[in-house]
């Protein structure tokens, strides 16, 4: 492991642009958090429309890639993501298939109202989540 583990489950699970982002990050695998729900909210100039966002929700998953990243790595992250104004940060635990449990970060915002992402935006998750192999029915019922 170079850094930390970072759990992506919006654009960043695009590993074109998480290489750009973080050239020396390496993807691990796809992995699950507990408790949480995917939403599109807010409003996003550079992304022209709503954004990703996970919000607490009992009896829901957010599917997502899991990453190591170096210190840089995060640094570059923070700015892409505009923390600490736009996002948050925490650590949460991630599980894969097999039940390993992961200690990793990722970033939140406080919940905005509902909106819609940009088609081009959309089509970077919805491209993403199926190269990495994400549940069917989870892209159909939540990135969709």
């Amino acid at each position: 492991m170079k850094g930390k583990y970072y759990f992506a489950y919006g654009s960043n699970m695009s590993l074109e642009q998480m290489k750009e982002r973080c050239p020396h990050s390496t993807f691990i695998k796809i992995v699950y958090l507990e408790g949480y729900k995917f939403v599109y909210d807010g409003y996003s100039q550079y992304r022209q429309g709503a954004v990703a966002n996970i919000v607490e929700s009992k009896g829901d998953i957010v599917w997502g890639a899991l990453f190591d990243i170096t210190p840089e790595d995060e640094e570059n992250l923070d700015r892409c993501e505009g923390y600490p104004t736009v996002y948050n940060k925490k650590y949460v635990t991630v599980k894969d298939t097999e039940g390993n449990e992961y200690i990793a970060f990722t970033y939140f915002r406080k919940t905005h109202e509902l909106g819609t992402p940009s088609a081009k935006y959309k089509e970077i998750i919805l491209e993403s989540a199926k190269k990495l192999g994400l549940p069917k029915d989870y892209i159909d019922k939540y990135l969709k």
